[in-house]
């Protein structure tokens, strides 16, 4: 399950560490070595992959000047693991990553990996910085962190924003209750019906990989709804959204994550969720100078198409990781733990990453906004 991936496509030819090491003197490569854990098949997929599509960038950026530690130059390479939407499979990868050298884990982009490695981390002492799992975390531990806004910070955003925009009172609600991200959305969409005055008039479960989504959608086309809160995996949303328009729902639909923001999405419906709402914490369309550099060598990459949200918290986890590294003056798990607790840093693409920890490991500083999708990555901020 674990692949090394090098990344001779990406612009300028750099790679991993290990095809083109930073030497001190005579002596051994100075290489910074991690763990990548990212669900790159499953109904998660489409996230892992945009995650680890930005983690490729991040280092093939970083690794062309190398990271000054301690008078020596270094470089990263990073071991890939596929939890495949396993939580199982997540926490194997976890242990077998903290019986190397490696200093620390990044990801997973979803939070069916990410939720059970947090206590894990813990239990190893061994640093995880997550690249995109929104969902709550009950107990944290000084060895857990993520850079992403989660459920809580940016799903009232997106809501409060499309609720007023399209003057929605009536609300229908299809989740997956075995994906605690999805399910969080579901119970914040609950939570914000007073403070917002609309009515939940629908509130249908499904499980991730059912074939079939008619029961609830027939469900939910009887309470006559005008928006549909879409809380899926991109596989099982990707299947559902045309279920919901063959069945004559043509009300505006929300989803969190970023998740009608990604190409995949666009594509694998054939553009049926044109006009359909979700939430992103960077202007992909309308850049600062640093991030336009990130999205202009990702299109290179990738046929033109823009990053979806997931890429820039696959790059911001590295970054993150390199600028504690740093902080930490030594390349030690320790250490680097320690420098995460308290880092303070703006990412070379703009993303304003602070930790305390202890209370917990979330970023401090979330930024998120509505859009409105019009075409495979593209969309209207509102």
């Amino acid at each position: 399950m674990i692949t090394r991936r090098h990344l001779a496509r990406l612009a300028g030819g750099a790679g991993l560490a290990i095809a083109a090491p930073a030497m001190i003197g005579r002596a051994e490569p100075a290489v910074i070595r991690l763990g990548q854990i990212e669900s790159l098949t499953g109904p998660s997929a489409p996230a892992g992959v945009r995650g680890r599509d930005g983690t490729e960038l991040a280092l093939a950026d970083l690794n062309r000047k190398g990271i000054e530690i301690g008078g020596a130059t270094y470089k990263i390479e990073i071991t890939i693991g596929d939890l495949a939407n396993d939580a199982r499979q997540a926490i194997t990868l976890l242990r077998q990553y903290a019986a190397t050298d490696a200093i620390c884990s990044i990801g997973p982009t979803n939070s069916v990996g990410y939720l059970p490695i947090v206590p894990v981390a813990g239990q190893l002492k061994f640093p995880i910085v997550g690249d995109g799992s929104a969902a709550p975390i009950k107990v944290w531990n000084p060895y857990a962190y993520r850079v992403n806004p989660t459920n809580v910070s940016a799903t009232p955003i997106l809501l409060r924003q499309v609720v007023k925009k399209e003057n929605i009172k009536r609300l229908a609600v299809l989740y997956d209750q075995t994906q605690d991200a999805q399910r969080a959305d579901s119970e914040i969409c609950k939570e914000m019906a007073g403070p917002l005055g609309y009515e939940i008039v629908a509130f249908e479960a499904f499980r991730t990989g059912d074939p079939d989504f008619s029961p609830q959608i027939s469900t939910i086309r009887a309470a006559r709804p005008n928006a549909v809160f879409l809380a899926a995996a991109p596989a099982d949303g990707i299947k559902m959204a045309p279920q919901i328009r063959d069945a004559g729902i043509e009300v505006p639909m929300l989803t969190g994550s970023g998740s009608f923001q990604d190409p995949a999405y666009w594509n694998g419906t054939k553009g049926q969720i044109n006009g359909c709402y979700t939430w992103i914490a960077l202007d992909l369309q309308a850049p600062s100078p640093e991030l336009k550099s990130f999205v202009d060598a990702y299109r290179a990459a990738h046929n033109g198409l823009l990053p979806a949200a997931n890429c820039t918290f696959g790059a911001d986890a590295l970054y993150t990781v390199a600028a504690a590294q740093k902080a930490a003056g030594k390349v030690e798990r320790g250490a680097l733990g320690e420098a995460l607790a308290v880092l303070d840093t703006v990412t070379p693409i703009g993303t304003h990453v602070h930790f305390k920890n202890p209370p917990h490991g979330d970023n401090l500083d979330p930024v998120a906004f509505a859009i409105q999708v019009n075409g495979p990555g593209t969309y209207v901020r509102i």
